[in-house]
């Protein structure tokens, strides 16, 4: 913005019926109008040039300033405003705000069941994610996001590994997932399905085979009945790497977007404190960081395909010290949400807190000290 009011106001200075400080005076002689106007012109090119040179110079990132990352030195401008896609966990309805930069907003979630279906009802009475969506907290929300302008998304979920595997292996399962795709789209006006199936254990390339399967049957039902539906994956952070459950290339085909869960990078049984999503760090410090796995994903994808999973929570744990990466106590690990934070640093004097910032992570963390015992924070 700097640059154009610049350019703007070096533009109107050469004008002659400019209002600027720096028009040239009509008392001057013909000898010295022309003179000056020659010093003024080459004054103006040499400007000019200057722009042109600035102006072809990225923007410098603030992190600029840190020898550790002076390769960031330019920050590339989006051609068009970047998606900000916020997943909303149904237990989340009553507390949620929704801000103007958000535009697409997920609803979490639907359970799809083994066979196919859509579950509705738990041993408890009726399952909370399915009973959440017809209330009348979501629909408000849901129309103020389409009033922003905004697009609104379901999920739909798996996280047995038992489940995705019967799921996968049928193929009448899949006919009867389309069916039950079909009775939420109808029910509800999205604009997109989001397919989030986490299978914890090792997945033979079979099975691998059989999601890619299932997801090109949704990407063609899709196709052929809701032009307009997009289609988006989650997957982790090291699917690239390990491909686990996706083939990520053979997906890149079938999905509009891919959304990268790059968070817990630590866990609450993690052995050593250490932060949630850490931007750098690599094998140093952690197993791999989130530029390692991006990289990755960009060999294999287009950059048009992935969004950026940033979690808004951290972990804390009891320490043997206050050290950025202390051994934990076993079974102390809890999350740490941003109340839970706000909360720690409002008796910071108490607590004996510390606030710290790893550089490598590009992550705060805090230490503190409650009845004689030390915590490590990431968050």
């Amino acid at each position: 913005m700097a640059n154009k009011q610049f350019f703007k106001q070096l533009t109107d200075w050469s004008q002659p019926n400019s209002s600027s400080p720096a028009r040239l005076s009509p008392r001057l002689s013909f000898f010295n109008w022309g003179w000056w106007l020659g010093l003024g012109g080459l004054t103006i090119l040499s400007l000019l040039i200057t722009f042109w040179w600035l102006a072809e110079t990225p923007l410098l990132s603030p992190l600029a300033a840190s020898s550790t990352f002076r390769f960031l030195s330019s920050i590339t401008q989006p051609a068009k405003p970047p998606m900000v896609y916020g997943f909303l966990p149904y237990w989340n309805l009553n507390k949620v705000t929704i801000q103007p930069e958000l535009t697409h907003l997920a609803y979490f979630g639907l359970t799809v069941g083994p066979t196919g279906q859509i579950v509705t009802q738990t041993d408890d009475g009726g399952e909370p994610g399915y009973t959440k969506l017809q209330s009348d907290q979501w629909l408000t929300l849901a129309n103020q996001v389409k009033a922003q302008k905004g697009q609104v998304e379901i999920v739909i979920a798996q996280f047995s590994a038992d489940s995705i595997t019967t799921l996968l292996s049928s193929d009448a399962a899949h006919e009867q997932f389309l069916t039950s795709l079909d009775s939420i789209l109808l029910a509800y006006p999205v604009s997109g399905i989001n397919i989030d199936f986490e299978f914890n254990g090792e997945v033979n390339p079979k099975l691998r085979d059989r999601y890619t399967s299932f997801i090109k049957k949704i990407r063609q039902h899709l196709n052929q009945k809701y032009r307009h539906i997009k289609l988006s994956i989650d997957v982790y952070a090291s699917a690239a790497d390990e491909p686990q459950l996706w083939d990520i290339p053979a997906l890149a085909e079938e999905v509009d977007y891919f959304i990268i869960m790059a968070y817990d990078f630590h866990r609450r049984s993690s052995p050593m404190a250490g932060p949630v999503a850490p931007l750098f760090g690599g094998n140093e410090l952690w197993n791999h960081d989130i530029n390692h796995y991006l990289k990755t994903f960009l060999n294999q994808v287009s950059n048009r395909q992935i969004l950026l999973g940033v979690p808004f929570y951290g972990y804390e744990w009891q320490t043997v010290s206050r050290s950025s990466q202390a051994q934990t106590y076993p079974d102390t690990g809890a999350t740490a949400s941003y109340e839970r934070v706000q909360s720690i640093l409002a008796d910071k004097t108490k607590l004996k807190v510390t606030e710290n910032w790893h550089e490598s992570a590009l992550a705060p963390y805090l230490t503190y000290i409650e009845d004689g015992k030390t915590y490590v924070v990431y968050y």
